[in-house]
């Protein structure tokens, strides 16, 4: 996965900043161990945590119209990456949590970048 300005720049920083620490930490994975994509999607979940909330402050500061909503999917996503990390003692769950990583998560972050981020930014940019 890669940071394509065209695409992911939003062109505010503190959220630029994290998108890209995001695929950075995702891009970090060394083996096809299931173990490294393990501790990578943990790292991950840690990281985008501390997003989230950022992004969830500046919802408030900002009376964001669409926090809930916005806020509902960032817990959505959480619980996903905290599921298929601790079902991955399984073999069935090894193979989905490398599905997930591979698959999932790029979706899921260029949609959520490309819909709910970047409506976001543009609300706080046009305050």
């Amino acid at each position: 996965m890669n940071f394509q300005d065209e695409k992911h720049l939003l062109n505010f920083e503190d959220m630029d900043k994290h998108h890209k620490e995001f695929i950075d930490i995702y891009n970090s994975k060394q083996s096809d161990s299931t173990q490294d994509y393990k501790n990578v999607m943990i790292k991950i979940l840690e990281q985008t945590k501390v997003h989230f909330c950022h992004e969830e402050d500046l919802m408030k500061e900002h009376n964001y119209p669409r926090l809930k909503e916005h806020s509902d999917e960032h817990k959505k996503v959480l619980y996903e990456m905290e599921y298929f990390i601790n079902g991955s003692n399984t073999m069935i769950g090894k193979q989905i949590l490398k599905s997930y990583y591979l698959e999932g998560l790029p979706t899921w972050f260029d949609t959520h970048l490309l819909s709910m981020d970047s409506d976001l930014s543009s609300f706080i940019k046009n305050i």
